[in-house]
């Protein structure tokens, strides 16, 4: 697993990172193709395909097949991990700005 900075450079990489995150935190049983996500979002499919395929890589989301279409949906055990990580990453950093 990515460290807690390596995770927030990913999710906070950009705009469309943190929104794609945020509607599927939002809706977390929300499975739909990346052009349908775009729309939620109010982008194209091709301006948000490399910020899916790295929220795919990180494990935040994750795609299968439903019929002949791809579609993308939150991998909610692995979110939680992140989450975990990403809140030890901050708690751990909380002492070094008080001091």
């Amino acid at each position: 697993m990515a460290s807690g900075q390596e995770i927030l450079n990913v999710l906070l990489a950009n705009e469309t990172r943190a929104d794609l995150v945020s509607v599927f935190r939002k809706n977390p049983g929300l499975i739909d193709s990346v052009e349908g996500v775009a729309r939620r979002i109010g982008r194209t499919q091709g301006t948000i395909q490399e910020d899916v395929t790295e929220l795919v890589k990180l494990g935040v989301l994750r795609t299968r097949k439903l019929g002949d279409s791809e579609v993308i949906s939150l991998d909610r055990s692995k979110d939680k991990e992140i989450q975990n990580n990403v809140g030890e990453f901050l708690q751990n950093l909380k002492p070094n700005l008080e001091g």
